[in-house]
């Protein structure tokens, strides 16, 4: 069993476009991701993962000249992005660990703790939960990582809109979940959604 970070990141956001490529810290805010992420111990690959609309171009030319790995596929069906990229890259048995690219201060800490927790057991694995139609997180926003083995990644129908777009809907929240708890408490919001949060968390 192999562990791959896949990073979703996209041009078109509405609440603030083209955020994946602002300055941030240094570096880029994507960049500033999978700088963290390429140092984890037991990671096979981190890849990007973007669309295949020309919005998204830029996003493939600085992964480019990084040397970073891209794949591009649907903008809208994330799970067939995801489902494509995972047949490039792993194996049934290989596990996807799942990144937005808006969440560039996840501590690095608690994606090597939850990495080295996945075990060959684990179908699917995150730090958050469906209750009622609603999502509990145990890390905080900006802070939530999702997993799942490759072969139940393939299994995944979409036949929802949310299952499409958020992945973790389609989740069988049943015998084959297992949530991931910190002892830690974590900051309450770490994602870049708008402006504001750009501004606060530069």
């Amino acid at each position: 069993m192999k562990k791959y970070i896949f990073i979703q990141a996209r041009m078109s956001s509405t609440r603030l476009p083209g955020k994946v490529l602002l300055p941030f810290r240094g570096s880029t805010v994507l960049e500033f991701l999978y700088d963290k992420c390429k140092d984890l111990k037991g990671i096979e690959k981190v890849v990007i993962l973007t669309s295949d609309m020309p919005d998204d171009d830029p996003i493939e030319h600085t992964c480019h000249v990084n040397s970073i790995p891209v794949f591009r596929g649907s903008l809208f069906n994330v799970l067939g992005r995801f489902q494509e990229a995972a047949k490039v890259f792993c194996n049934p048995s290989d596990v996807v660990i799942r990144l937005c690219a808006d969440s560039p201060l996840i501590e690095k800490s608690l994606l090597q703790n939850f990495s080295d927790d996945i075990t060959s057991k684990d179908h699917f694995f995150s730090t958050r939960y469906l209750q009622n139609g609603d999502f509990v997180s145990t890390t905080g926003k900006g802070n939530n990582i999702d997993a799942l083995k490759v072969n139940e990644l393939e299994k995944l129908r979409g036949d929802s809109d949310l299952e499409r777009e958020h992945i973790i809907y389609g989740f069988e929240y049943g015998s084959k979940f297992r949530l991931y708890e910190s002892n830690r408490k974590f900051n309450e919001n770490e994602c870049i959604d708008t402006p504001e949060d750009y501004q606060r968390l530069l």
